[in-house]
Order: structure tokens, then C-alpha cells, then sequence
């Protein structure tokens, strides 16, 4: 493979030529008179992304009790096709012996090289979290319960070791006390989809709480317009938060208010995309729960307005983020590359191509009208290879 790719890096206004040979940079240099293989002058340039929560994706779900090897290896393939190298499975709430029956299906995928680099863990949303409705999202009541360490280590076990965050509602009793054996076994804890007061919220920060589960999502529709789960949350620097950065979870007002107050090393841009993402509108099955996808994109439990996932894919909540917030695209990147690995605590490095590497990076345009910006990508390399098929991002 030999190829010139031209555009900006981002963070920096000069475009400059890439070329690639054999998998590998083979020089940066000052925008020449060849035509480029990919990309433009207006083109930009990134590292890969990181989604931490990925339910899954073009009728791929990682909820269902039939999940196959292949599916995992599909999804990896899907993610990287829309520009995201690295991503965590999510696992919501189910039935104990189908939560550990997905495990060792992902723990099995992960033999693949490319599928364990790809996939530096697991994420259990759930089932420890509020059986209350609103709180609940689209999780099915009947298998919410309690924390329970020796359910955790039989899903750990399962997923031999593999577990990297847990979604908890810290209103449990018990809740701190789980919360501290968990992080002990380095597992990180977010708070999420609960109805947790700003004492619980406390509580369960100093039992090593670190990260808040879809910010401002999994909560009632109606709630006290001062005594509520979301201003502890915010207020605590010890939490970073993810944020789904559709405009739909979250609308634009929302999301930079959020943004500004946890500020960027405290952001982390996320899909929560679901299976049905990337399908045609209509009614669909998430979870057991009847959803529907509708042709905005906005997905909810059918009947009500509550959203159940949604459609998004990252790279396009990267760039609604740099639209609607104080995030500059630079900043909006690092919330979906470095600052997530941070917080979880996975090595992995994001950078600009640099000669004598291996080309790992994605490419894209942004199409701006009057109401929106709209991410178009233009290719994407991982571990030296071109990922051989071309979408849009959104």
C-alpha cells in the first residue's frame, strides 16, 4: 500500500502531506502539487476514537442470549469502519447466567490479536442500579437488583478478569461497601441510573467512585429542581462524567453547561449506541423492551419519550460537541481518545502520525449548514492497515 493523504492535524491549522508505505508514515511534509489519495486541504486529521460504551451496532447486539464469537469480531469491524479503534462492550442489565454467557463470548473474541487490542475491556451497566422507572432508562425491571460482590465476581470471573468499569446506584444500602471491595480489584465504578441523593453521591465518591455513567440520562422525568442526583455529580471534580452527545439525550444548552463545568479533562464523549443503530426507522426489540427507532435517529421506549440508546456514532458527537460547546475540536477529540483511557486507566497512546510508525489515525471532513455540522469520514487507519470501506460518521 502507497498512498498520499493530505489534511490538518487536529489542533493545528497547517495541511500537510502524509505518505504511506507498507503500513508505515513515511513522511509529513508541506502540502505538494500531487493529487492526494484521501483527504483535502479542508480535511482533518485525528488519532482513532475510544468508546466506552458500545451496546452495539447495524443489528449486532451485544444483549442477546444468542451472541456468537463472530458478532464480536463483526462489531470490532463495524466500530472501525466508523472511525473508532478502540471501544468497550456494555452489557446492561439481564439475567446473571446470559450477563456471564456474553462475558465468556467477548473473553473468547479477545483471543483474536486484533479483537484484544481493540477491546481493552468490559462494561457492566448494571444490573445494580435503581428499579425505579425513569431511573431504571430501558433497563428490564425484573433483573435489577441489589450489589451483590459475589454476583460481581462470578462476572468477573466470566470474563476472566476482563471487567474494567461497572455502572452502580450508590442509594443501595450496602452500596459503599461493594463500591470499595470493586475498585480494591481495580475495577473502576461510575454512578449511574439512580436516584441517589447528594449524601449516597458522597458516600460512594469516597468508596473510589470516579466516573458518572451518561450524565443527565437514567434519570426520572420529573425531578426537585434543586435536591436532585445531577448537581452533586457535578459539582464533585472527583467525578468525570460521559456525556451522549447526540443533541438528543443531552439538547446543545445542556450539553455545554455540562462540558463547561466539568471542563475538558473531566469530559468523555460517548455513543451509547445500540443495535438497532444504523437500521432503518421503525419498532424494534431492545432488551426484551419494545423500542422505536424513529427518523430523526432518536431512539425510545415505545410509547413514552424516554430514550432507550442511541444511534450515534462517535465521531459525529465529537464534532456536535465542538459546535454546540466551548470544546474546540482538539479539546472534543481528546474527550473521546485520551481522556477516557485516563480515567479508566488503560494504556493506550493517541497522537498524530509521526514518520517510521505505524499509520493509525482517521481522516474527515466536516459539512457545515446553517443548522448543523455534519461529519463525513474520509478513511481511517489501524495498526498500519486502511480500513477498507468508507462511511459517514452520524
Amino acid at each position: 500500500m502507497d498512498m498520499l493523504v493530505r489534511g490538518k492535524m487536529v489542533g493545528n491549522a497547517e495541511t500537510r502531506d502524509i505518505r504511506i508505505k507498507d503500513g508505515r508514515v513515511t513522511s509529513i511534509r508541506s502540502i505538494g502539487s500531487k493529487r492526494a489519495d484521501l483527504g483535502s486541504r479542508h480535511s482533518f486529521i485525528a488519532p482513532v476514537l475510544f468508546d466506552i460504551q458500545v451496546n452495539g451496532w447495524g443489528g449486532i447486539d451485544l444483549q442477546s442470549p444468542t451472541l456468537m464469537v463472530d458478532d464480536v469480531w463483526r462489531l470490532t469491524h463495524c466500530m472501525a469502519m466508523h472511525g473508532v479503534g478502540y471501544w468497550i462492550p456494555t452489557l446492561i442489565t439481564g439475567p446473571l447466567e446470559v450477563m456471564e454467557r456474553t462475558c465468556r463470548v467477548i473473553v473468547e473474541a479477545r483471543r483474536s490479536p486484533a479483537v484484544r487490542r481493540a477491546i481493552p475491556g468490559i462494561h457492566v451497566e448494571g444490573p445494580f442500579i435503581s428499579p425505579q422507572d425513569g431511573a431504571r432508562g430501558a433497563h428490564a425491571k425484573d433483573f435489577v437488583r441489589k450489589p451483590n460482590l459475589h454476583e460481581f465476581d462470578r462476572l468477573q470471573e466470566a470474563a476472566e478478569g476482563a471487567i474494567r468499569y461497572i455502572t452502580v446506584a450508590p442509594e443501595w444500602d450496602g452500596a459503599p461497601d461493594f463500591i470499595r471491595a470493586v475498585v480494591a480489584q481495580g475495577v473502576v465504578v461510575a454512578l449511574g441510573h439512580h436516584n441517589a441523593s447528594e449524601e449516597h453521591i458522597a458516600a460512594a465518591v469516597e468508596a473510589g467512585a470516579r466516573l458518572c455513567t451518561h450524565l443527565g440520562n437514567g434519570l426520572a422525568s420529573m425531578i426537585h429542581r434543586h435536591f436532585n442526583p445531577l448537581w452533586p455529580q457535578l459539582a464533585e471534580d472527583r467525578l468525570a462524567a460521559g456525556f451522549i452527545a447526540d443533541l438528543e439525550h443531552l439538547p446543545a444548552p445542556v450539553l455545554k453547561s455540562f462540558v463547561r463545568v466539568k471542563g475538558p479533562e473531566r469530559t468523555i464523549l460517548t455513543s451509547d449506541c445500540v443495535h438497532i443503530a444504523g437500521l432503518k426507522p421503525g419498532r424494534y426489540s431492545l432488551g426484551g423492551m419494545a423500542v422505536e427507532l424513529l427518523p430523526t435517529g432518536r431512539i425510545c421506549l415505545s410509547g413514552t419519550d424516554l430514550l432507550a440508546g442511541s444511534s450515534l456514532m462517535l465521531l459525529q458527537g465529537v464534532v456536535n460537541a465542538a459546535r454546540v460547546t466551548d470544546l474546540t475540536l482538539e479539546q472534543a477529540v481528546a474527550c473521546a481518545t485520551s481522556v477516557p483511557a485516563k480515567v479508566l486507566g488503560v494504556r493506550l497512546h493517541f497522537k498524530h502520525p509521526r514518520a517510521g510508525e505505524k499509520a493509525e489515525f482517521i481522516v474527515f471532513d466536516i459539512k457545515k449548514d446553517a443548522t448543523n455540522w455534519h461529519a463525513i469520514l474520509r478513511g481511517v487507519f489501524i495498526d498500519g492497515k486502511f480500513v477498507d470501506r468508507q462511511e459517514t460518521a452520524g
